[in-house]
């Protein structure tokens, strides 16, 4: 495999490196690769984190060691190919609801771990004092441990302004203790699917995990009222913490 091809489908020389590093010699830790490249430990940390974001890599434990892998260009290509078919039903579902209404909808698209920065800075920027914001499917750990200080920023946000949430999350989900402004309700995983939702105000955000996460920011008020109404229902219809 040449390193060219690499760069030419987004990778950095770095990332190509490294991509082709895992993909010939297998697994291996970070303090591997640095010897196997000769890169310096910064640059595999930062390059390793982008591998996970664009989906080109997986993070594994071995020997109670963590080590790193390369995905095959069919794992690659099928991860992005779910992705996408995500996306489109959601933007085909959008374009059925705009067409039934005269409101003018804004969509933006993120990708990557800086998706949920984006969002949390967004939304304390955007939510007003005594605000409610609704939420489904939210995974509360990975949360943690992708974006934890805006995490922290948001939720300190929500208790100073007197923003309340109403969480569905899945049975067996983990709830934030330390999340005091938030009240959660559970239900089966059937019924939240595989994607997350966020709606306050007029705006709507799909969350779809993976590695990279992609994010649908949404800002429409017919369409935040319709999934409101949906919300209601399922909260009605929930388990109480």
């Amino acid at each position: 495999m040449e390193k060219g091809i690499l760069t030419e489908i987004g990778l950095t020389n770095n990332e190509s490196i490294i991509f082709m590093t895992l993909a010939q010699s297998g697994p291996q830790s970070a303090s591997e690769l640095a010897k196997n490249t000769g890169l310096n430990r910064p640059y595999i940390y930062y390059a390793l984190e982008r591998l996970l974001e664009k989906g080109f890599i997986s993070k594994i434990t071995l020997d109670k060691k963590t080590r790193y892998q390369s995905l095959s260009f069919d794992q690659i290509i099928f991860s992005e190919q779910e992705k996408i078919k995500t996306i489109k039903k959601i933007a085909d579902e959008i374009k059925t609801l705009k067409s039934k209404r005269d409101e003018t909808i804004d969509l933006e698209l993120l990708k990557g771990r800086f998706s949920l920065k984006t969002i949390f800075k967004r939304a304390m920027n955007e939510l007003k004092p005594n605000d409610i914001v609704y939420s489904i499917g939210i995974d509360e750990e990975k949360m943690e441990e992708i974006e934890p200080v805006y995490l922290a920023k948001i939720l300190n946000f929500s208790k100073e302004n007197n923003i309340k949430e109403n969480a569905l999350i899945k049975k067996g989900s983990k709830a934030l203790d330390y999340a005091k402004s938030t009240s959660y309700r559970f239900l089966d995983s059937e019924i939240i699917g595989d994607t997350a939702k966020i709606i306050y105000q007029d705006t709507v955000i799909e969350i779809i995990y993976g590695n990279p996460i992609y994010a649908i920011i949404i800002k429409s008020r017919g369409i935040a009222d319709s999934e409101l109404r949906k919300f209601n229902v399922f909260w009605k219809i929930s388990e109480k913490k």
